[in-house]
């Protein structure tokens, strides 16, 4: 039997996992090779092994018999793990091997990889390789597992194959994580239920430029887009749970740090290379997405250069009904012109909407890495993207006016329970096309060099990134709108179907039924740049102290955002158009995948007709800004000052070890916004200036009960910033004629800040296996939520929704996560493996309303409930996965009537990977996404019926190659 001690001692039993991770799984292993402080009396050599384990922090793997009855000597002095190992086993018959992960193998000398070695009448078995999935797994435990705080990483199966084809995918695997989804794809990740602006997003621990959502009214602030970046550029993705005073600010939720690819990590020159088709299953196309990767190191290993480049094209299709709007009011059930009936629920509006994108991706990561010696490294690394989407939406709505006397036809109001469910009133509509371009480029590069002696570390690093988005052809929306007579609808309850809506006086096939509106026409851009600088010096120390660390930061971020609109009234509005100002509808299928019966097709205005019919455009165009023009742009300018200190321990305490660290770290703030407030007449300049500071102690604690049991337990006050368009002085009219609704900013935003308390129970039962429970709690001080009230501009009254600073709140919950390779089995079984997490969160808050009263409740955008089911094979060519991901309810309305915000009801997806190696370098793969055919719906208060998203399923095939 093969036994393996790793750096808890943990893994006895896994020379399986550990030649896994050795032979195949070629991920950065730089933490693993760090120099640390020695200290190891003369002893037995397998417990003195065990104890080099626990002080690098490296796994180190052998088989007892194979070091049975022999002595190690003592040592005591900094030196890395493998140079220990190596005095250790000095003038023994035994060898040391660094794998691909990192991890030291301890063999017989000399040693034939597939040949048995005989040691005191027992055989040892050969070395047995681990790769893929099972081997990123357990690469991820064992990275959890050492590190001092509460930490979960997603590793690359091999070279240019991360476990899933978006990185925000591959994330919702972890427990706490789920991801929000625009059109079929990750975008954006949530942490332990909060959403995706309490998170921090680094690149090789770097802060990164965020790029803008300009597409829509919609901003994300800062919202790290993670379909701006292809997953093959990827090493591994750290979601960092309890921070560390040595870590970036900023994250309430937790800190996602991407890794990408390093040259002297991989060993040896490396090409790998993949192609993949894949077809959705609603766009009914065939995308291609190819991947490549050299690395070079030179014979000496101080030297190496690598660049990887990255290029898919993506299609998709989304049907989706939205604008669904409900109102409490009174209606006239009889005809008789007066509101007769309670107050009750009322549907308002609906909008059917087709939606499609053709998506062209590509990223370059380049880096160059030089190690002459022990003592000094030096990194410079660059990583490009750029997406492109072209953009076309098809919609009508159906707006009601059942609230009005005289509205609803009599005999026709169905009320059930306080709901206005069923009946047929007087209806207006809008058609409208949009067509348009969104580009999104994001750049970082930086360099950083360490030098160590003495025991002595300093590390220097600085950053610069760049997020440019852009419309660089302008946003058109064609808009036909007029009354079409009675329409009768018959609404039900989330999840039961989509509405009936039947026209019963109009044709939206017809070109003539609806009269032109204008021509809305809109250019965006968003400008995000990031500039940083850090300094540490570590200084290694022997005894309970390990290490003292101290660093500075300067960070610079600006965002400058433009937006202009222009509406083209003249020679479209009031108008009437023939056949050839329009296209066929260019599906047959929109929403048939759901029960339900409305219109599926419609007229689709041809843009371009359209524009040669509006007049006036050239005055138009070359007119100055107008007041909406510059109240909708603004500029942020963001300076941070940093710096931490922090100590690493670690102690015997009756019959366990203590290790962990405790630090400070303190952040200056200085945000400076400017754009243009509206005193009713004129937007006039405006600048905001807000300086805060804030102390932000940390602790770590690891206890290490037994060689395979340990708990984490972890305290800290965080922070998260205001999101970046949240604190811009900027108002944004909605267009809708009907519904007058407004967005503003608030420069006067204070910080999130929260106390944080983490604790984890981790047991390690076998090789790449463990279960693990724990608990957080997060006590939110301070926090910011929407407010919506009433406000008068150029005497029309609006709903405005505002950020607002406001009360106290609380996030809670529990995370249970289990892991394990079935080794023990019989073949073919021991390739069998499984994976899966729950996670349940509870959060209260305060709210104050208009008037100045407050009220309790949830938070919104939280996650009530999530867990993620992996099940898996590998053994010999053949891989097999299947994954499932599911997410609670999340909730976006608090307080008042339930109705000013749409929820997100449960959704779930199925994904799963098939590969087969047909030689050692060329594997083949067959993938699925969200094959169940999974929907997403949304509700508003007693569970009614409010939006409804289908994307469809996506099926891949390709091939891989490594050399």
């Amino acid at each position: 039997m093969i036994v393996t001690v790793s750096s808890s001692r943990t893994l006895r039993r896994s020379l399986v996992l550990g030649a896994a991770l050795a032979a195949f799984c070629a991920v950065p292993a730089q933490a693993q090779q760090r120099q640390a402080t020695v200290q190891i009396a003369a002893q037995p050599l397998g417990t003195a092994l065990e104890a080099l384990a626990r002080q690098t922090g490296t796994d180190i793997l052998f088989a007892p018999q194979l070091v049975a009855g022999m002595s190690g000597p003592s040592l005591s002095g900094r030196m890395d793990a493998m140079a220990a190992v190596e005095r250790l086993i000095q003038g023994k018959p035994l060898a040391v091997r660094r794998q691909g992960n990192g991890a030291l193998l301890i063999v017989a000398a000399p040693a034939e990889p597939q040949e048995t070695v005989a040691v005191g009448g027992a055989e040892v078995a050969p070395d047995i390789i681990v790769t893929g999935y099972a081997a990123s797994l357990s690469g991820a435990l064992a990275e959890k597992r050492k590190a001092t705080n509460v930490v979960d990483v997603v590793k690359a199966e091999d070279i240019g194959k991360f476990p899933a084809q978006n990185i925000a995918e591959a994330l919702q695997r972890v427990p706490g994580v789920s991801i929000v989804r625009d059109r079929g794809e990750g975008v954006f990740v949530r942490i332990r239920g909060l959403g995706a602006n309490f998170q921090v997003v680094t690149l090789n621990g770097r802060s990164a430029a965020v790029n803008e959502n300009v597409r829509d009214s919609g901003q994300s602030g800062r919202q790290f887009r993670f379909d701006t970046l292809p997953s093959e550029l990827m090493s591994a993705v750290e979601v960092i749970k309890s921070p560390r005073a040595d870590l970036a600010e900023g994250g309430i939720g937790g800190i996602v740090n991407l890794q990408t690819f390093r040259p002297i990590d991989l060993k040896k020159p490396v090409l790998a290379l993949s192609a993949t088709a894949s077809s959705p299953r609603l766009a009914d196309t065939v995308d291609p997405r190819l991947s490549g990767m050299a690395s070079w190191v030179n014979d000496e290993g101080t030297f190496g250069a690598l660049i990887a480049a990255v290029y898919d094209e993506r299609t998709t299709r989304q049907d989706r009904v939205t604008g669904v709007g409900w109102a409490d009011g009174r209606i006239d059930a009889d005809g008789d012109g007066t509101l007769d009936s309670d107050t009750i629920l009322v549907p308002t509006s609906t909008r059917p909407t087709l939606e499609r994108e053709n998506r062209d991706r590509i990223g370059l990561n380049g880096a160059i890495q030089w190690k002459p010696d022990d003592r000094f490294e030096l990194n410079v690394d660059g990583l490009w993207s750029r997406l492109n989407i072209d953009y076309y939406e098809l919609t009508y709505s159906t707006d009601f006016s059942a609230t009005t006397p005289g509205a609803i036809v009599p005999g026709t109001a169905v009320i059930e329970n306080g709901v206005l469910t069923a009946a047929t009133v007087n209806t207006s509509t809008q058609i409208g096309r949009e067509t348009s371009r969104l580009e999104y480029e994001n750049w970082l590069i930086g360099a950083n060099a360490k030098w160590s002696a003495n025991g002595w570390t300093l590390a220097a690093d600085a950053s610069l990134g760049r997020a440019y988005s852009n419309t660089p052809t302008p946003i058109y929306r064609t808009r036909l709108l007029g009354s079409v007579g009675q329409v009768a609808f018959d609404y039900g309850k989330v999840g039961e179907r989509l509405p009936n809506l039947e026209f019963l006086t109009a044709d939206l096939t017809q070109s003539t039924t609806l009269p032109g509106r204008r021509i809305e026409y809109r250019v965006n851009d968003s400008l995000d740049r990031q500039r940083a600088a850090t300094f540490d010096v570590t200084r290694e120390l022997s005894g309970v102290v390990q290490a003292l660390r101290f660093g500075a930061k300067y960070e610079k971020r600006d965002r400058t955002y433009n937006r202009r609109d222009i509406n083209f009234t003249s020679g479209i509005a009031g108008q009437r158009f023939d056949d050839s100002y329009f296209e066929a509808f260019p599906v047959d299928d929109f929403l048939s995948g759901v029960g339900g019966n409305l219109p599926t097709s419609w007229v689709m205005p041809d843009p371009d007709r359209f524009w040669d019919a509006a007049t006036g455009k050239e005055a138009l165009l070359d007119a100055p800004l107008t007041r909406g023009d510059r109240r909708n742009s603004y500029a942020i300018d963001e300076r941070i000052i940093g710096g931490y200190g922090m100590a690493e321990f670690s102690l015997p305490l009756g019959g366990m070890t203590i290790r962990g660290d405790a630090g400070l770290r303190y952040a200056h703030t200085r945000q400076t916004s400017s754009g243009y407030a509206d005193n009713g007449s004129a937007a006039l300049p405006v600048s905001y200036e807000r300086n805060y500071g804030n102390f932000l102690p940390s602790l770590n604690l690891v206890a290490e009960f037994t060689s395979n049991l340990q708990m984490h337990l972890a305290a800290s006050k965080v922070i998260t910033r205001p999101s970046l368009a949240d604190l811009a002085p900027r108002l944004t009219i909605n267009s809708n004629p009907t519904v007058l609704t407004a967005v503003g900013g608030n420069p006067e935003l204070r910080p999130f800040e929260a106390w944080q308390y983490d604790g984890t129970v981790e047991w390690y039962f076998a090789p790449g296996s463990a279960l693990i429970g724990g608990a957080f709690y997060k006590d939110i001080t301070t926090f910011v939520f929407q407010q919506t009230r009433n406000f008068d501009l150029d005497g029309q009254i609006y709903r405005l929704t505002a950020p607002q600073n406001g009360g106290n709140a609380y996030v809670a919950g529990i995370e249970i996560a289990y892991q394990q390779l079935f080794k023990m089995l019989p073949a073919p079984f021991d390739g069998l493996g499984f994976q899966a997490n729950y996670t349940h969160t509870k959060s209260k808050g305060t709210y104050a309303l208009s008037d100045g009263t407050t009220f309790r409740d949830d938070l919104t955008d939280v996650a009530g409930d999530s867990f993620n089911l992996t099940a898996f094979y590998e053994k010999g060519p053949v891989g097999a996965r299947a994954s499932y991901s599911w997410r609670g309810k999340v909730l976006r309305d608090v307080g008042g009537a339930g109705l000013a915000a749409n929820n997100d009801a449960a959704f779930g997806s199925l994904d799963f990977d098939i590969s087969y190696k047909v030689t050692p370098n060329v594997t083949f793969v067959v993938q699925g996404i969200n094959v169940a055919g999974g929907v997403q719906w949304q509700y508003v208060r007693d569970d009614r019926f409010a939006g409804y998203t289908d994307y469809g399923t996506t099926l891949m095939a390709g091939v891989r190659a490594r050399f």
